[in-house]
Formats: structure tokens, C-alpha cells, sequence
């Protein structure tokens, strides 16, 4: 009986909206943007699980506190995401 493959986890990476980015004719897409295009993307019925942060600016602060950490977390664990 065939079942569910639940590995590997298909994550995005976010470093896209950045990477090459940031000049006014080629702006950065900011974290709330990527993480929706995420959410929303399905192919064949598979989504992502997850997202895998470019810890760079503007999506974060490179000396973010512990409370910034937690409200990334929950922000992506609102949309189900690891």
C-alpha cells in the first residue's frame, strides 16, 4: 500500500527577493510579499512546508533580539510554515 511521503520537507528560500535587488529599478520583495508567494504556490497539489531565511536586510535584522526571533517564528508558523 503506497502512503504519503512526507520527506524531504520542500522548503523556499527568501534570499530571491533580495539577491540582485534593492536599486529602485530592481526593488528588494519584501519578507510579507515572500512569504505569501510561498503560501500560495502549489504545483500538482504539493506545497512548501517551510522557508529558509537569507538573514540579510531588509528581511532581517543581522543583530535581531530574542523577541524579534519569536515574531518571525509566529509569523511563520501562522501561515504553517517551519
Amino acid at each position: 500500500m503506497a502512503g504519503k511521503n512526507n520527506f524531504p520537507k520542500l522548503h523556499n528560500a527568501m534570499w530571491p527577493g533580495l539577491v540582485g535587488r534593492g536599486s529602485p529599478e530592481i526593488p528588494a520583495i519584501d519578507l510579507d510579499t515572500m512569504i505569501k508567494l510561498t503560501v500560495d504556490a502549489e504545483v500538482d497539489g504539493v506545497k512548501f512546508d517551510g522557508i529558509d531565511i537569507f538573514h540579510a536586510a531588509p528581511h532581517t535584522n543581522i543583530d535581531f533580539t530574542d523577541d524579534e526571533v519569536k515574531k518571525f517564528a509566529a509569523k511563520a508558523k501562522k501561515h504553517n510554515l517551519s
